[in-house]
């Protein structure tokens, strides 16, 4: 053979071992992604041996094993993939088959293989050689928090972390939900506990909801980062290969933003009708076997997590969701002003108390105070009424749209008020409007919104008073 023929012979057989190991990689995807389990190892010699072309004789003789064995799984296989691929998959067709999958992935990644059964994903114009499992590499944390919130400060909530560290480490609770607020700081704790807990965990996601994905494009979306290129395209089977994975894997999923699937105008935690998906992804997160965690971020507390823990807790003896309300940051706060550069540090105790310790009301209020009183805290606090920036009232603007018409009533109300007063104060003085159901309600929204200021020391917790921002602003309106 001249030298010529010679590198030809050479290049058709480094090519054929490359279009193998390809469609090798895809039929493992495509199980993977149907059945949440790889090829094993006699799979792939069965896979390898057809592509080759050789017989099932052949395959058992060079593996010591019997021809009637080889194919019983030869013919599993097929099965497998023939119902991942929705065509009618055999040894005679087997690599036309996947080799037409790999074409139709490399012209069309939008496409749709096999009529219903499997999409592939646009992310790369051929099949990918490795798949995302390849970020995580052994005895590392496969992080995928790009679109998460940059920390460029961060105080206190040494408490809080600890308390998280231990659910999710710990205990091991399915669903951890951070309600609080708007600005109070919930996802810059989060992102701090990354920081803390990160070697505890296989796979660590962060996604937000603001933009509102259905559950559809959410799943999708998640499984394409760290499971799988090849997603199914029914609702169920996605849900399915997640869970099986969250079994397989200790995950810890963050979701942000949860409170934009909600309902506007309605009371609070109540999913909008085309949102529903995610009640039920949840409800399967917290009631199935698995060591992964949901952390759910929201300043509207759902109302299904109490639910679920309560009956869960009940059945079971032990808590698989349990929820931490985020507080103001107390003297922690004045690492806030001592970055404005305030002046006057013996009133930054006043302050922070006017403004319960919230950092972003803090921080907002010391840029005030910076611009127009040269720093000086004392000359601000001279004002006696509790001064809302332009930029919290924006924000709160857009929270008070949120609410029904019963809450603001409530809220009206409250904001009288000099004391703490009683809830049968609140349902007896309050407008016949509303019957007592809807009001009752409505008092329960304001407490899962975290509008109502938990009790000072010595009270009862039956007492309820409206946080004094809210206080201000509705004198304001």
């Amino acid at each position: 053979m001249s030298e010529r023929s010679d590198k030809i012979g050479k290049t058709r057989t480094s090519d054929l071992s490359m279009d193998i190991a390809e469609v090798l990689k895809l039929a493992d995807e495509l199980l993977f992604t149907h059945t949440g389990e790889h090829l094993d190892h006699l799979q792939e010699i069965i896979l390898k041996g057809t592509l080759k072309g050789q017989k099932y004789a052949k395959i058992a003789s060079e593996n010591h094993l019997s021809e009637g064995h080889v194919r019983d799984r030869a013919s599993e296989l097929w099965q497998a993939l023939s119902d991942v691929l929705g065509e009618n998959i055999n040894k005679l067709n087997a690599r036309n088959m996947l080799e037409k999958t790999i074409i139709s992935n490399s012209i069309s990644m939008g496409d749709f293989v096999g009529g219903n059964k499997v999409s592939i994903c646009s992310k790369r114009k051929r099949y990918p050689k490795s798949s995302p499992l390849s970020k995580r590499t052994e005895n590392k944390t496969y992080l995928d928090i790009d679109t998460a919130p940059e920390i460029t400060a961060f105080y206190g909530r040494t408490d809080e972390l600890n308390t998280l560290k231990t659910w999710l480490t710990q205990d091991c609770h399915r669903i951890i939900t951070l309600v609080g607020i708007i600005g109070i700081g919930k996802t810059t704790l989060a992102i701090k506990l990354i920081e803390q807990i990160q070697t505890q965990f296989e796979y660590i996601v962060y996604r937000s909801l603001r933009y509102c994905p259905t559950i559809d494009n959410f799943l999708t979306d998640l499984l394409q980062s760290f499971i799988s290129p090849i997603i199914p395209n029914t609702l169920d089977h996605q849900v399915n290969v997640l869970l099986k994975f969250l079994r397989k894997h200790r995950c810890l999923i963050i979701i942000d933003d949860l409170q934009m699937v909600f309902q506007q105008g309605q009371f609070a935690g109540q999913y909008q009708a085309e949102f529903d998906g995610y009640y039920l992804l949840f409800k399967q997160i917290a009631e199935l076997s698995h060591t992964s965690s949901f952390m759910l971020i929201t300043s509207e507390q759902p109302p299904d997590a109490i639910c679920l823990q309560q009956r869960v807790a009940n059945a079971t003896r032990q808590k698989f969701t349990h929820c931490l309300k985020i507080t103001g940051l107390g003297d922690s706060a004045k690492e806030i002003l001592k970055d404005k550069e305030l002046s006057e540090e013996h009133m930054w105790d006043t302050l922070i108390e006017k403004y319960r310790g919230h950092p972003l009301w803090l921080e907002m209020t010391a840029t005030m105070i910076e611009e127009l009183f040269s720093g000086r805290v004392a000359e601000f606090l001279g004002y006696p009424s509790l001064i809302l920036s332009n930029e919290i009232v924006s924000k709160l603007n857009r929270v008070w749209l949120r609410l029904t018409e019963s809450e603001k009533e409530i809220m009206k109300y409250l904001a009288k008020q000099e004391q703490a007063i009683t809830l049968s104060q609140v349902l007896q003085e309050t407008s016949d409007n509303y019957t007592t159901e809807i009001r009752l309600n409505a008092i329960q929204s304001l407490k899962r919104r975290c509008f109502l200021e938990d009790p000072e020391n010595g009270e009862s917790s039956s007492l309820l008073r409206l946080d004094r921002i809210w206080v201000a602003y509705v004198h304001s309106i």
